[in-house]
């Protein structure tokens, strides 16, 4: 069976709903995942808890070449999620040097097809309402704490720059260069006055 013809019943009864992207508590609480969000909590519920696998799949656009602040950013964000409908940030916890692993109960059965979600007032994990859902999956990603409203929407080609093999080339050189100039300075004041 499809992950998105499942629902995954957390703790004190809150649905995470793969087909619609969104957490349910049960007073009706909408709180509506980004794609990388989503693929994260898939990959927790489903037991996986290996930091590298983890990056590899959700971020397998960039083919793992992920900084530790995006892995990190994307636990905080499904921390606050869960915070969001009512579950314990701590359900999430982060094994040192390993990964992390999702520790509270777990259940997978059918989704309800008929299940309306209203995404237009589905909130984000920053707090805001999000767009309409079309717009949703084009381009709306949540944004860590303290980003600012216009952190929600940064072009992706701007992004994947600095997580480009030829960028971090161009690191590499411009260090090199800088260390054989300073590496060329130092001989050239210990040759002047000695």
């Amino acid at each position: 069976m499809d992950n998105d013809e499942l629902s995954f019943i957390l703790n004190d009864g809150i649905q995470f709903l793969p087909g619609k992207r969104c957490i349910i508590n049960q007073t009706g609480t909408v709180i509506s995942l980004s794609e990388n969000n989503y693929r994260f909590l898939l990959l927790l519920l489903n037991g996986e808890t290996d930091k590298q696998n983890i990056i590899n799949q959700v971020w397998h656009e960039q083919r793992g070449s992920v900084s530790d602040s995006s892995y990190y950013g994307q636990i905080y964000m499904l921390r606050k999620a869960f915070e969001l409908v009512g579950l314990s940030s701590s359900l999430i916890k982060t094994i040192p040097r390993k990964g992390v692993k999702y520790m509270g109960k777990v259940g997978k059965i059918k989704a309800d097809p008929d299940l309306e979600v209203e995404m237009c007032n589905a909130q984000t994990v920053d707090g805001e309402n999000c767009l309409p859902q079309e717009s949703l999956k084009i381009n709306y990603e949540l944004k860590p704490a303290g980003s600012g409203p216009q952190g929600a929407r940064k072009s992706a080609p701007h992004n994947e720059l600095f997580h480009s093999k030829r960028w971090n080339l161009l690191i590499s050189i411009l260090a090199v260069l800088a260390v054989c100039w300073l590496t060329t300075l130092f001989v050239a004041i210990i040759y002047l006055f000695f």
